[in-house]
Parts: structure tokens; sequence; C-alpha cells
């Protein structure tokens, strides 16, 4: 992935030799290469226009293509709960729940929790969040702000067995962002999958 602000700074000093080319071709009479500078500079012109409106602050092949071209997010069925304590306020979105999988087993039409994309470490073990483009597409059908990185296990860092399958950004805008991965299981279809368990706004910063 690639900042977006890395990606003008590149795109803006390519445009400007585009332009200086441009220019000197013209004054020197080599108008053979008119036509495909030109291109070159539409094409680069379109680019930074992109880069300049688009929300994206960091840039993937699957992020330019959803944001160029947005899915359709399903309507996830999940539960908001609200916790106070005296250091912090939570807000709690939860995905997979004994509550879902009894509605599922019951056969309700009831849209199955979203799927996390991970990358498997070396170990064998933990997963990475390497591209976050999955778990911004459900932020975004919550109205919450995007993340701009992916994130390991936090396991990784404190080694605390509770903290297998959690990821934790402390960079987040409204505080921090904690996630939860679990296994979903439909026994009826056989599909499995590792899915967004929940989703924790925590108004404190760690």
């Amino acid at each position: 992935m690639v900042a977006t602000s890395t990606a003008i700074t590149v795109v803006t000093i390519l445009l400007a030799f585009s332009v200086i080319w441009l220019v000197y071709i013209l004054i020197r009479g080599y108008t053979e290469s008119l036509f495909r500078t030109i291109v070159i500079i539409v094409i680069l012109g379109v680019i930074f226009g992109y880069l300049q409106n688009t929300k994206l602050e960091t840039l993937s092949f699957k992020a330019i293509k959803n944001d160029l071209f947005p899915p359709k997010i399903p309507d996830y069925y999940y539960t908001v709960s609200e916790i106070d304590t005296q250091h912090s306020h939570r807000i709690i979105y939860t995905f997979l729940s004994s509550d879902l999988l009894m509605k599922i087993e019951r056969g309700e039409e009831v849209p199955p929790p979203p799927e996390l994309k991970l990358v498997m470490d070396p170990n064998g073990r933990t997963f990475t969040i390497e591209d976050p483009e999955s778990l911004n597409l459900v932020l975004d059908k919550l109205n919450l702000p995007r993340v701009k990185h992916g994130a390991r296990e936090l396991f990784l860092s404190t080694g605390n067995q509770t903290d297998i399958g959690i990821y934790r950004w402390d960079d987040y805008p409204l505080g921090t962002l904690i996630v939860e991965r679990d296994i979903y299981q439909n026994k009826k279809t056989m599909q499995s999958y590792q899915a967004i368990s929940r989703i924790i706004i925590d108004s404190r910063k760690y």
C-alpha cells in the first residue's frame, strides 16, 4: 500500500516533467513525439485529479477498485451496545453472536457476519490484516472512519493468550479501535471463514 500523499507528490513531479518536455519538443519541433507526450499528460492529469478528490488515505489496487466501483455491501445483522466506565465510553458492534447463529440454524433469512481478509503469519498460528479494505468496507457501512493501515494480532505484542484474534488501532480518530475475529461456520451450507466478531470503539487512547 502507498500513502495517497506520496502518490500525489510522485504524480505531480511526473506531470511537471511532462509539461516541460512538451514545451521543449514544441520549441525544437519534434512533432513525432507530440501526440505521445500529450497522451501522457492527459493520463497523468486524470490520475492527479482522482488523487486530489479521493477520500482514500492509503492506496491499494483493491481500495482503488472499490473506490471507483463501489461494491454492494450487505446489510449485516449486528447489535449495538454501549458501556460506560470511569475512564472510557465503549460502543460495541457485535456481528457474530449466539443469537445470529440460532437464527441461521432456524432457517431465518439473516445475512452472515462480514468476512475479514487475513494473511497467515509464518508461525502458522496467528493472522495479520495486511490490506484493511475488507474491514474498511464494514466501517463504511457503520458510518465510521476508515483505518489507514493493517494490523498484527495483539498477541504478538503482548504475549497474552487472551489477545489472540484481537487487532487494535491506537491511532484511530475516535479513540481506540478494537476488532475481534472468530471462525464463522454455517453447518447447513458448510460455509466457513474468518469473520469479524466484534468492532469496539473505545473513547480512550491506549
